[in-house]
């Protein structure tokens, strides 16, 4: 049978998602470059910082692309007993709203801890809001992990393990307040490898067409022939 090609709004949606996300981290790459030391991410949206507009609208455009991957893959399902509980899309959104949050709440000079000595509330509502938005995007990872499209399967699962393993790298270091320098790449290097997934995803999903067929009045999820 043949595959069914996606809609053509899925098509447009699919296109500006993969502009918005590109257009948001080359804003955040290029603010990145106007300064000598190295900085963590949340740092070029710090309050009076030259990248703090710039970086905010960047983050936003980040946020915008989450979003419309969501839609794109709002028929993807997933696998598992806990996994299956709700689809992927809906990771995604919560992952947008609280990355919205994050970049409109943005942080102090240097981004204090939460409950270090010049942490404000500011800081931890900041921080709070970009954990939580990391975890649903890793979330939505897993479930695109076990999705029932092999390609979604093997895309997901090789974005998390790079993402989970540089992103544990950094935070590690970060919280030993070790190398400054290596912390702040590796961060960079994980919010790369995200946004690279999420491109991925959309093209591949875009390409495959939706993951459900309708057949003889019923409804199968679609795996794809093997290739090769």
């Amino acid at each position: 049978m043949p595959r069914p090609r996606a809609a053509r709004s899925d098509r447009v949606v699919g296109a500006l998602a993969v502009l918005a996300l590109v257009a948001g981290a080359v804003i955040i790459g290029t603010q990145r470059a106007r300064y000598e030391r190295f900085l963590y991410i949340s740092e070029l949206g710090a309050v009076y910082m030259r990248s703090e507009e710039w970086f905010r609208w960047g983050f936003v455009l980040v946020v915008v692309g989450i979003a419309l991957v969501a839609w794109v893959v709002r028929d993807v399902r997933s696998r598992g007993r806990v996994l299956d509980r709700w689809r992927p899309a809906l990771s995604l959104l919560a992952s947008a709203a609280w990355f919205l949050v994050a970049s409109q709440v943005n942080c102090t000079d240097g981004c204090p801890a939460p409950f270090t000595r010049d942490a404000t509330a500011r800081d931890a509502i900041h921080i709070a809001a970009a954990v939580l938005g990391f975890a649903a995007g890793a979330w939505a990872m897993l479930q695109l992990a076990t999705a029932t499209d092999r390609w979604m399967r093997r895309i997901s699962a090789i974005g998390g393990v790079l993402v989970a393993g540089t992103a544990a790298a950094g935070g590690l270091i970060s919280l030993a307040r070790g190398n400054t320098d290596v912390g702040s790449t590796l961060e960079y290097v994980a919010a790369a490898i995200g946004v690279a997934w999420l491109v991925t995803v959309t093209a591949v999903h875009v390409w495959q067409g939706p993951a459900t067929l309708v057949v003889e009045g019923a409804e199968r999820e679609r795996e794809p022939a093997a290739v090769g």
